[in-house]
């Protein structure tokens, strides 16, 4: 969980992130994704002139995910900015709610950064024909 404190939100407007951040196994352990490691935040969280909760957020961090031929680890760096809009203050902090949950909202962006398929460096494919096919070219 990372918990944004909706009490001092509301005195301050602007909240600083500057943090590591763990995501749970539960939210990769039905998918391709191997592990998650190394993920750090950097931005704000604010209410803006219309009380709406803003994310600012640059957010860094590391899938292990398998090669598409060897089935062998490959660690992939990835780096994505977040800037939305999550909704109405007065919404979060009227529910009796002391603390907002951002990791969901963390998640859904970078998830959106795993790439379709990766290849370890190095791994050659071994196999170029086969019973009516034939690799031509790897590009």
């Amino acid at each position: 969980m990372l918990n944004i404190d909706l009490f001092k939100l509301n005195n301050f407007n602007l909240l600083e992130i500057d943090q590591s951040c763990e995501i749970p196994k539960s939210y990769y352990e039905n998918s391709e994704i191997r592990g998650v490691n190394d993920v750090f935040l950097t931005g704000e969280v604010r209410i803006n002139s219309l009380d709406e909760v803003c994310l600012s957020l640059k957010v860094k961090g590391q899938f292990v995910l398998p090669c598409a031929i060897s089935l062998e680890d490959v660690f992939y760096d990835f780096e994505t900015i977040i800037d939305e809009t999550i909704g109405n203050f007065n919404n979060f902090y009227n529910n009796k709610q002391n603390t907002l949950d951002i990791l969901p909202i963390i998640w859904e962006n970078i998830v959106s950064e795993v790439p379709i398929r990766v290849v370890k460096e190095g791994v050659q494919v071994e196999n170029t024909s086969g019973n009516g096919w034939e690799l031509v070219s790897e590009d």
